[in-house]
C-alpha cells in the first residue's frame, strides 16, 4: 500500500502587502496625532489590519514607529565623492531631500516630541539620529585623515552650520523649490560653512551664481 502525503492545510493567504500599508499608516498617524495619539490600534484601523497582525510583528508602538522610519527613511545613502566640499554638499542634498519626504517630516516630529517625552522616545532618537551623525562625521573625519582640515577642527560645529542651515531652509521655505532650487543652496551653504571656518574651497563641485 502506497503512502499518499498528507493534504496540506490551508491557512489564511500571507498578506504580503500587510508590512507597506501598515508603515504608510504609521507616518499619515504620527503626522495628524503626534507621539501622545499614536497607537497601535489607530495604525489598524489605517491600514485595515487586525490588532492580533500588528502585535504578532511588533510588541509596542515604539517598536513599530523605529522600524517604519527604519524602512521609509530617505538617509544615509554612502557619501564618499573624494573631498569634502563636494561630500557636504552631497549631504546637505539628501537631507534636503529627505525633510521634504513625509517619513523625513515624521522625524522631525518625533525630535521634537523627545523634548518633553525623553523616556517614551529615547530609543527612537537614537535611532533615527545613529546614521544621520555616524554618515556626517565620518565626512569630517575623512577629511582629517586627508589632511584637507586640521585636527583641531570642531566636527560639531561645522556639521551643525551645515545641517541647521539646511533644516531651516527646509522648515521655512514659503514656497517650494523649483527644480535645481535645492541643488543651489546645498552648494551655497557649504561654501559659505566652508569659507567662514577660513578652508578653501579646494574641491570640486557645481558653481552657481549670486542671486540667491
Amino acid at each position: 500500500m502506497t503512502d499518499l502525503p498528507a493534504p496540506r492545510r490551508r491557512g489564511r493567504p500571507r498578506d504580503a502587502d500587510l508590512e507597506g500599508r501598515v508603515f504608510d499608516a504609521v507616518l499619515e498617524v504620527y503626522a495628524e496625532t503626534s507621539w501622545r495619539g499614536f497607537t497601535l490600534d489607530a495604525v489598524g484601523r489605517r491600514a485595515r489590519v487586525g490588532r492580533a497582525a500588528l502585535y504578532r510583528r511588533w510588541d509596542t508602538k515604539d517598536d513599530l514607529l523605529v522600524h517604519a522610519l527604519e524602512a521609509r527613511s530617505p538617509l544615509p545613502e554612502p557619501i564618499d565623492t573624494g573631498a569634502l566640499r563636494s561630500d557636504l554638499i552631497e549631504l546637505a542634498r539628501q537631507l534636503l531631500r529627505g525633510y521634504r519626504t513625509p517619513s523625513g517630516l515624521v522625524s522631525l516630529r518625533v525630535a521634537l516630541d523627545s523634548r518633553v517625552n525623553p523616556e517614551l522616545l529615547a530609543r527612537l532618537t537614537a535611532t533615527l539620529n545613529r546614521s544621520r551623525v555616524l554618515a556626517a562625521r565620518t565626512i569630517v573625519h575623512r577629511a582629517v585623515d586627508r589632511g584637507e582640515l586640521d585636527s583641531g577642527t570642531s566636527v560639531t560645529l561645522l556639521l551643525e552650520m551645515v545641517t541647521g542651515a539646511v533644516l531651516s531652509h527646509a522648515l521655512f521655505g514659503l514656497s517650494e523649490p523649483a527644480p535645481g532650487d535645492d541643488d543651489a543652496y546645498a552648494v551655497l551653504i557649504v561654501d559659505v560653512v566652508l569659507r567662514s571656518l577660513e578652508i578653501p574651497a579646494r574641491s570640486p563641485g557645481p558653481s552657481i551664481g549670486t542671486g540667491l
